[in-house]
């Protein structure tokens, strides 16, 4: 039985050529555990909560949570969000109107008129994530940074949703923070496989700072 359970969007889950290979898996390896990759592409701390609940058993050793790239993006006030988790037809053709409603009025510009939001405010960021961690007082859990995106305005936003983990992990004593966002930002050329996702040495780094962080705690 998995004794690691992981949490995020798609860079924990891994790009297609890193399926089942991804710093959750490489990190598992380490320490000689199985681990769940509930990693999914596009998912926020909305989807997280299916996921922990369908998942989570009382024999964990270990949650890693990674989530904050759709979380922190920035989209006009009044657009709609439609769940990734659990998944269904009806929710496919609603992300389907969804996403041409969203480029008419990015194409009018109508976003810089009604004014914008961040897909997910930060404090249902928090609270959410701050729900899991009350949830498994029992089980060691890492909190590991959104990485820098190179479409460099998202920063701004993307290192306020870290600063939250700063604030759970200081607040939780089974809460561990993974600094890693000043290491990606030295390293855009080396560590991605685009603007976004991760390559095989930006893996690498993550899992062998959580495999120092693991053994320091």
């Amino acid at each position: 039985m998995y004794k690691i359970l992981a949490l995020g969007d798609c860079n924990t889950l891994g790009d297609v050529q890193f399926e089942k290979n991804s710093f959750v898996e490489r990190f598992a390896n380490l320490l000689g555990l199985e681990v769940k990759n509930c990693g999914y592409t596009m998912s926020t701390t909305r989807e997280m909560k299916f996921f922990y609940d369908k998942f989570y058993h009382e024999h964990l050793e270990i949650i890693l949570i990674q989530y904050g790239l759709v979380d922190s993006w920035k989209t006009f006030k009044y657009s709609p969000y439609v769940l990734y988790y659990p998944d269904n037809f009806a929710r496919k053709i609603a992300r389907k109107f969804t996403k041409k409603y969203k480029k008419i009025v990015r194409k009018l510009g109508l976003n810089r008129i009604i004014g914008e939001k961040f897909v997910l405010p930060i404090e249902e960021y928090k609270q959410s994530i701050e729900s899991v961690i009350k949830k498994s007082k029992n089980q060691k859990i890492f909190l590991i940074d959104t990485i820098p995106n190179k479409e460099l305005f998202r920063n701004v936003h993307i290192k306020k949703y870290n600063n939250a983990l700063n604030e759970l992990s200081l607040k939780y004593k089974n809460c561990h923070k993974i600094d890693i966002y000043d290491i990606f930002e030295k390293n855009f050329e080396n560590y991605y496989l685009d603007s976004t996702h991760i390559n095989n040495i930006g893996y690498d780094i993550i899992a062998k700072k959580l495999f120092e962080v693991y053994k320091s705690c």
